[in-house]
């Protein structure tokens, strides 16, 4: 496997894999100590809230790393089946249920890349290489977290109490 960086130790896939969690990270720790108002409100009309970016998040994996290397389809896997119900929150979301939700969909994603190589081929949503899966949703969670960075103190603002 290639190294990156001479220093570093790590694969290619090794890095892949830690900085994918390292997203996984900054992605639900901007749900941490958020009230369920903060988190599901809208602060920039026509965008999601921090709920549905972090549930889209999960859509994200849920379609290139489940439905692109199974090639089951997004209904089975439990995904909507538009992309833009995938920003939408349910009634029934809470910090703690798309929590879980995005969890098992991180260990889906990593049982099914478990035996595959960067080089690998898959054809469940077209023919592409398991390094293009991966390199798509490094670009899609680093421009989600920049969503969150940016919403996360809007929600921190509206969860303090008024000054008076």
């Amino acid at each position: 496997m290639h190294q990156h960086g001479a220093d570093s130790g790590l694969t290619t896939r090794q890095d892949l894999d830690r900085r994918l969690d390292q997203h996984r990270g900054l992605i639900l720790g901007s749900l941490d100590g958020l009230a369920e108002d903060p988190a599901r409100a809208v602060p920039v009309p026509g965008k999601p809230s921090l709920l549905g970016i972090v549930r889209h998040t999960a859509y994200v994996e849920g379609v290139w790393f489940g439905e692109a290397v199974t090639g089951r389809p997004r209904a089975e896997l439990g995904l909507p089946v538009a992309t833009a119900n995938s920003w939408k929150t349910r009634r029934t979301d809470t910090i703690a249920s798309v929590t879980q939700l995005c969890q098992r969909i991180h260990e889906h994603s990593r049982s099914n890349l478990a035996g595959l190589g960067l080089d690998d081929m898959v054809t469940g949503r077209g023919r592409r290489t398991v390094r293009s899966l991966y390199t798509h949703v490094l670009i899609e969670l680093a421009w989600n977290t920049g969503q969150l960075d940016i919403l996360r103190p809007l929600a921190d603002a509206a969860q303090r109490p008024a000054e008076s």
